[in-house]
């Protein structure tokens, strides 16, 4: 056989021709193998994923469980739709909201038109001190609103409940005159060059009231000063919020800023903010200074009616003590006419023979008659008017002090109220009150919402007036610094120091020895008024509970807690003896014990057990709670019964108001 001749590779294709189809057959089935069976392509696109076949259905039967449970879920409200008609109206009054800071418009000038040469350059006014600054509390069941507080949602409109509530009130003066003088001087002054002098520079408007506050720590220092914010039922509290950068203020900057701060309602609510409506009976809001005030002559009119009371109790007395010595004369003067009557009777002289029998069955019956009719036999008669003279003294001296005290009610009493109730009246701004021509200082306030019972605080306050020419470059170099800035502010007051007392005391007053049991009260101060119980506790168990209140019989409709929780959060670690001196200069040995508590595990704090060894401050809260305990509860005050602050429910003269001044106490203990 001979060889085949031709190219190697056909002679080698044809050689192998069958082993290449079945290479290539299984390159074709590894590659099917591979990409359609181990990387199946049969992936799709579910719900932003590529999922496999069999992923695909626990995808959607987890999305169906998902749907089902929001289906078996309560329907949600939807959000209530907001009316836009406000702000549409706020845009429409102010069309010059969107016009940038530097453009001025144009305002009438009389004046013949001057070319104005150079750059203005003003000297910022000096805002001036604040003075004569007062600080006070007021501790009062208020009716506290439940939703929140905005200019459409004013406080008078949204919903309330009675709420124990302690809050400051922070009052000051300000020269307003000279402000104004200060402007006048650096914005239309004749310092000023003629060509930059403007009247509408020249006119303040107050951009913020600042009040600050530190809190007096357990080791006797104070913290750092801290910005207290507005009160919960402020409607311009976002409004208020100090911008003191030119670049962070809304839209509309410095022009439209001054437009919203220039107006009268806006203008009132920065100086002399809303209080809130007090519900107790007994109390009543006033601006510090004033307040006092009110106290004296609250206690001066309670003093009044003890003395009255006092009086009225001498005058019963006197009327029983003259009642009993006029019985006692009567009675005296009735034995001594009936033994005068029988020394004045003669001896009975003996009978003749024939009158024995007679005698022995006693005297003739005009005899009997003739005896019980003298005047000299029998008692003497008592009548009825025999005391009259007395009693009529006595209804007399009664009569003419309820007179006094009227005439008093109808003169004193009113007059003192109806002066508080005018100076008031004579330190309120209102819609008609021009500012630029007071001559009186200006007073204003500030409230702190905020505070905790048993705490101390230091407060101080300034007054922010608007920058006119902030971001204008229009500001003399001496005040390059204060260019941008949007506020211009006055000195910070003086210090004022507030102590707030506790709501929550607990006093140990007995000690069962055998057994280290201490009874211990506890009293908490709620919707009002101090209630008190007593608790049996040892080592390891903890102080208070919560307990019912005992029901209070009333005419009226009173508003009682139905149960008050007195649990302070402490343990009692142990009880221990202690023996010191006291005395003073003539000390004495004393033996007494100690009750150990701790709050929090770690520090132990102790409280001498019986009254007559505590601290002289403890004793002084005892006796106070105590004695509000006796006072007769009174109903809570509607809304609407009593003035909630300047302008808005103020009386009218002639009118009197009425309204107590009012914390855990280490045992006086902590509160929560």
């Amino acid at each position: 056989m001979g060889k085949k001749s031709g190219n190697f590779f056909e002679v080698y294709i044809e050689a192998h021709i069958e082993k290449i189809i079945l290479g290539v057959a299984g390159i074709v089935c590894a590659w099917f193998l591979i990409t359609h069976i181990l990387l199946s392509p049969n992936y799709v696109e579910y719900d932003g994923k590529k999922l496999s076949i069999g992923n695909v259905d626990k995808q959607t039967s987890k999305q169906t469980d998902l749907l089902r449970r929001k289906l078996e879920l309560e329907p949600e409200s939807a959000q209530q739709y907001e009316p836009k008609v406000n702000n549409f109206i706020a845009h429409i009054e102010s069309p010059f909201r969107s016009i940038g800071n530097n453009i001025y418009f144009p305002q009438p000038d009389n004046r013949p038109a001057i070319e104005i040469s150079g750059g203005r350059e003003y000297h910022l006014p000096a805002v001036g001190d604040v003075n004569e600054i007062s600080a006070g509390y007021i501790r009062a069941v208020v009716h506290m609103p439940t939703q929140n507080i905005d200019e459409e949602n004013t406080y008078d409109k949204v919903e309330h409940e009675p709420n124990d509530l302690d809050f400051v009130t922070v009052q000051a003066n300000f020269d307003i005159a000279a402000l104004y003088e200060n402007f006048q001087k650096s914005f239309n002054g004749t310092d000023v060059n003629e060509e930059w002098r403007d009247p509408c520079l020249a006119k303040p408007v107050f951009a913020a009231v600042q009040l600050e506050r530190q809190e007096l720590g357990t080791d006797g220092s104070w913290s750092d000063w801290k910005v207290v914010p507005r009160t919960r039922i402020d409607p311009y509290s976002k409004m208020f919020e100090v911008i003191e950068d030119i670049d962070k203020l809304p839209p509309g900057g410095m022009k439209v800023r001054l437009l919203q701060f220039d107006n009268p309602q806006i203008r009132m609510d920065m100086l002399q903010p809303e209080a809130y409506r007090i519900a107790s009976a007994e109390e009543q809001w006033y601006p510090p200074s004033l307040h006092k005030e009110f106290l004296k002559y609250q206690a001066a009119v309670k003093a009044q009616e003890k003395r009255e009371e006092m009086e009225i109790k001498k005058q019963e007395h006197e009327k029983q003590v003259e009642e009993r010595r006029n019985k006692q004369m009567s009675q005296a003067s009735a034995s001594k006419q009936v033994e005068e009557r029988r020394r004045q009777t003669p001896a009975p002289s003996a009978p003749k023979p024939g009158e024995r029998q007679q005698l022995k069955y006693g005297r003739k019956p005009d005899e009997r008659s003739s005896s019980m009719s003298g005047s000299s036999m029998g008692p003497p008669r008592i009548t009825a008017g025999a005391t009259k003279p007395t009693q009529a003294r006595a209804d007399d001296r009664k009569s003419e002090k309820e007179k006094r005290t009227q005439r008093k009610k109808e003169t004193a009493e009113p007059t003192s109220s109806q002066n508080i109730d005018e100076e008031l009246r004579n330190i309120l701004l209102t819609e008609e009150t021009d500012i630029s021509k007071m001559q009186e200082p200006l007073v204003f306030w500030a409230h702190d919402d905020t505070v905790g019972a048993g705490k101390t605080y230091r407060y101080r306050l300034r007054l922010g007036v608007f920058n006119p020419v902030a971001g204008l470059e229009q500001v003399a170099e001496q005040d390059e610094q204060q260019k941008d800035k949007v506020i211009l502010w006055s000195e910070f007051s003086g210090p004022n120091e507030v102590e707030i007392p506790p709501r929550l005391c607990f006093f140990a007053q007995e000690i069962q020895e055998a057994t280290k049991t201490v009874t211990v009260t506890v009293s908490r101060h709620v919707l009002g008024y101090w209630y008190s119980e007593k608790f049996m506790v040892k080592a390891g168990e903890t102080i208070g509970n919560v307990a019912k209140v005992k029901p209070v019989e009333s005419k009226e409709q009173l508003t009682i807690p139905e149960q008050v929780d007195y649990t302070i959060g402490a343990v009692v670690v142990d009880v221990t003896q202690v023996n010191d001196w006291s005395g003073g200069t003539n000390p004495y040995k004393r033996q007494y014990y100690d009750m150990l508590y701790s709050f929090d595990g770690t520090s132990v704090e102790h409280m001498a057990i019986k009254q007559k060894y505590w601290p002289e401050k403890l004793q002084a809260m005892y006796a106070a709670i105590k004695k509000s305990e006796k006072e007769p509860k009174q109903p809570l005050r509607a809304f609407g019964d009593q003035i909630s602050g300047p302008r808005r429910m103020m009386p009218p003269a002639g009118s009197t108001m009425g309204g107590t001044m009012g914390g855990t106490m280490g045992g006086m203990g902590r509160d929560e």
